[in-house]
């Protein structure tokens, strides 16, 4: 049967959109992945150099002893602009990690839960970090990045380091101690004979276990975020250790486990269920918005910032061994999108980024994984074959997407869906379809039976973000395969797998017309039952009653004896 051109698609709300999303050309997607085998204990802490030309990363290993790990990024022909266009290279010239070696430290020296380097000397052979080990509690390991060697050690307190950062010639270790302590290190007194004595100052009573230290913009503070409910935001000028302002936060804002800076604002995330984004204003020390992740979103453990989007990641585990990189706009605080990562990476309690692209490490695995996330550009996520709701003798009612439809944008509004349409007997989607190109095969009839149509590309007409449509102008009780594709201010995505065969209902006027011939056939088989009835003359059905005359009475016996 031939198909019918299309009048019209419109699109309904077949996947409730869970919040609205913001136009942004910054997005996100996967770009990669590495597995690092042998580092039982999961990947804990992580250091980039953002000025190298071949650009590696430092990943801890929180193992039995700990190990430090270097990854090649594979960014090296990438540029920093916000665009590959803008900022040199290209998507293709991105390459595949490779992990360039590994140390361990000493034998005794176990579960890394800090990891910070100083500044780095361009012209220095030697790049030295700090590694804080929970046991021995206290302990700073020295290593030398370079070098791939231990350099040394000091035990500086009795508590156990879970946050670090360098500013200018000191580093600044917090503990979990209840109340947390911070501890004021010259880097070039470190490790050079015993006379070392760090400064220690210790927060107020309520103010324990300190996760989350970052430098101000200006690097003249130190912001501390408490893992208490409430959490509570400590402010210290530095490098006086002098205590400058604090904060106490909403009662559920609590458990603050990692932050980044964005400019004058300090972004934190919550080891709570679900996760939680908080943004506080570090020069007026107030709080400005909380944003709360979606059920299952759980634990917001890592988390980094570009170009005013902060890319989370979540100690969770999803089916299938996954785990999830959730965007949310800084300006707006709204989650804006978010990906799925490769199986394997899972417990993301690592995170660093570098030229537009982040790396989030797994834990809690013999192989751990590190997935490269590309922050800058990215298309839609393939989305999943179309299946039909409900179909009509001329229409049928299509969905597709994820339960969270924004795990489909790429980070930026989808502005177009490309619903491809063809006779389920007709042969399977081309090239040409797959990058959502406008062609269909040329081999492909134009018209009559057969032929490839695409419709809907326009944005006025999306409803629901573009997760359903109603297609009409079919031909009733047809065969019919679907396919989509998405649309972003990056491109389109790859067209998805084919639906599954959907048949339009029962045509109407033939129901019709099945109607009336019933209607007919009943009358007719009512007019033939009463003439049976009354067996075609006019007083045959008197005698269907025995001993009846047609007055009423009974018969003469004609047998009976005459008097």
């Amino acid at each position: 049967m031939p198909m019918m051109a299309f009048s019209r698609i419109s699109f309904l709300w077949a996947i409730t959109v869970l919040y609205g999303i913001t136009e942004s050309v910054h997005a996100l997607s996967y770009d990669g992945e590495i597995a690092l085998p042998d580092t039982a204990g999961g990947l804990f802490g992580a250091i980039t150099d953002m000025g190298d030309p071949d650009p590696s990363a430092w990943f801890g290993v929180d193992g039995y002893p700990a190990k430090i790990i270097r990854v090649r990024l594979g960014i090296a022909k990438i540029g920093n602009g916000p665009e590959f266009e803008g900022g040199g290279g290209s998507a293709d010239s991105l390459v595949a990690m490779e992990e360039m070696g590994r140390f361990e430290l000493n034998k005794a020296e176990e579960r890394l839960w800090s990891l910070v380097a100083e500044e780095r000397d361009p012209s220095s052979a030697s790049w030295y970090a700090y590694a804080g080990v929970g046991n021995p509690p206290g302990r700073l390991v020295k290593v030398d990045l370079l070098q791939m060697k231990r350099v040394g050690y000091v035990d500086i307190t009795d508590k156990d380091i879970r946050g670090s950062v360098v500013i200018g010639e000191h580093a600044y270790f917090v503990t979990d101690s209840k109340p947390a302590t911070v501890l004021r290190c010259p880097t070039k007194e470190m490790f050079h004979g015993d006379t070392f004595s760090p400064m220690e100052v210790s927060l107020a009573l309520g103010e324990h276990n300190v996760q989350a230290v970052l430098p101000s913009s200006d690097r003249t503070s130190l912001i501390l975020g408490t893992y208490t409910q409430p959490a509570r935001i400590v402010k210290l000028s530095v490098p006086s250790m002098t205590r400058s302002a604090s904060l106490t936060l909403p009662k559920s804002d609590e458990m603050i486990y990692a932050g980044a800076m964005w400019g004058n604002f300090a972004v934190f995330g919550t080891s709570t269920l679900p996760g939680r984004v908080i943004k506080v204003d570090v020069v007026s020390m107030s709080h400005v918005k909380t944003v709360e992740l979606q059920p299952g979103e759980d634990r917001a453990v890592t988390l980094v910032v570009y170009s005013g989007k902060a890319f989370v990641g979540l100690a969770n585990e999803w089916e299938q061994d996954t785990s999830s990189v959730v965007q949310v706009d800084l300006e707006t605080m709204r989650e804006e999108a978010a990906i799925v990562t490769p199986p394997g990476c899972t417990w993301l309690y690592a995170a660093t980024n570098n030229r537009g692209f982040a790396f989030f490490g797994s834990r809690y695995h013999e192989t751990s994984v590190i997935a490269r996330m590309n922050l800058r550009v990215a298309k839609p996520d393939v989305p999943r074959a179309p299946t039909g709701n409900a179909t009509g003798q001329d229409a049928v009612v299509l969905s597709w997407g994820r339960d969270f439809p924004r795990y489909h944008t790429g980070g930026a509004e989808v502005v177009g869906a490309r619903v491809l349409v063809r006779p389920a007997w007709h042969w399977d989607w081309t090239a040409e379809h797959v990058y959502g190109l406008a062609a269909p095969d040329p081999y492909a009839p134009t018209e009559g039976p057969g032929r490839i149509i695409r419709v809907h590309e326009k944005a006025a007409d999306l409803l629901a973000g573009g997760y359903g449509a109603i297609v009409d102008g079919l031909d009733p009780m047809e065969a019919y395969k679907f396919a989509v594709i998405l649309s972003n201010s990056a491109g389109n995505s790859h067209r998805s797998r084919s639906s599954p065969s959907i048949t339009t209902s029962f045509s109407a006027r033939l129901e019709l017309l099945l109607l009336a011939f019933g209607i007919v056939v009943e009358l007719m088989l009512g007019a033939a039952w009463c003439w049976a009835y009354r067996g075609g003359s006019g007083g045959a059905h008197y005698g269907a009653v025995p001993g009846l005359m047609k007055g009423g009475h009974e018969e003469d016996d004609e047998d009976e004896d005459e008097g």
